[in-house]
């Protein structure tokens, strides 16, 4: 698909004409060519401009020199794009990193927890070796280790400005306790498979463990909402569940960058014991919300707008 986009010249390809070419071009189930078309702009190889497709500058990258490599551009794009984060980060906890760094773990095990990882993974020739284990050189451990590939990609143009906020601050964080870790292997970020725990990070480096909860704001004033079920938990837990709080982040600046730039400012600001926090006044806590439900009786609707038109 990115060979045939290439063969456009400035501004690029249609739009409106694109899938049914690509599909001419690629064969393959029509229904098949958006899909494939959504992720290569997802993960930053083709971008899109009014009513016109074009290779960005790593796109044209892969589209020129992957079949030299035997695909590991592609592969490379992939991972760093962060399209592989979930299975890269369950491949690293129940593997091993042996003497040279290289990560060993039985392949059937690898297979189960990153199949299509696996499968990008055995492009990289001499790297990566698949028999009755996999093992993956160093090089390439530090690429799928590296937190920078573990940030999720937007799930759509229009991204949730919410969920992308909540994704890098989690991210910082899960950053900023491996760096300080002694084993970062026992930092893990849990949210990412399950959101309803009441916190987004554990670290095992701790006993008990530290539990962690991860709050991210454009604004540097400390404020943020916390679920009920996030309460519950912080109570339970007492002074092994703590808050990460970042403030003035910007969604707009790569977030390598960003990061640095946030922890040479003091970022984040930790708050330890956040259920005795409350009770101290510390910090305080109001609802925000609250449920309306109309009443049962249409009868008894109808006779309260009755008396509020007799009131005006």
């Amino acid at each position: 698909m990115l060979s045939g986009i290439r063969r456009y010249p400035p501004p690029g390809m249609d739009i409106r004409k694109a899938r049914l070419y690509l599909w001419r071009e690629c064969g393959g189930p029509m229904d098949d060519v958006p899909i494939l078309l959504d992720l290569l702009m997802q993960v930053g190889l083709v971008e899109a401009q009014e009513t016109w497709l074009r290779l960005s500058k790593e796109g044209r990258k892969v589209a020129t020199q992957d079949h030299r490599t035997g695909g590991k551009h592609l592969g490379l794009a992939l991972i760093r794009s962060g399209i592989f984060a979930a299975q890269a980060s369950r491949l690293l906890e129940v593997s091993e990193v042996d003497a040279s760094r290289s990560l060993v773990c039985p392949a059937g095990r690898a297979v189960s927890v990153a199949p299509q990882l696996i499968g990008i993974l055995r492009r990289f020739g001499q790297a990566v070796s698949v028999t009755d284990e996999l093992k993956v050189s160093a090089d390439l451990v530090t690429e799928m280790g590296d937190v920078w590939s573990l940030l999720p990609p937007p799930a759509t143009p229009e991204a949730d400005y919410r969920k992308d906020m909540g994704n890098v601050g989690e991210l910082f964080s899960y950053r900023y306790c491996r760096m300080a870790a002694d084993d970062p292997a026992k930092v893990r970020w849990v949210a990412r498979d399950d959101e309803s725990l009441g916190y987004d990070i554990e670290d095992l480096n701790f006993t008990p463990k530290r539990r962690i909860e991860v709050k991210a704001s454009a604004e540097k004033v400390v404020r943020f909402f916390l679920s009920p079920n996030e309460l519950e938990v912080a109570r339970r837990l007492g002074g092994a569940y703590e808050v990460h709080f970042w403030g003035g982040v910007s969604l707009k600046v790569p977030v390598k960058e960003e990061f640095d730039r946030l922890t040479k400012d003091g970022y984040p600001l930790v708050f330890r014991g956040l259920a005795e926090l409350l009770t101290s006044g510390y910090f305080s806590a109001v609802p925000t919300q609250y449920l309306v439900t109309r009443s049962d009786s249409e009868d008894r609707h109808l006779q309260l707008g009755d008396k509020a038109a007799d009131s005006q």
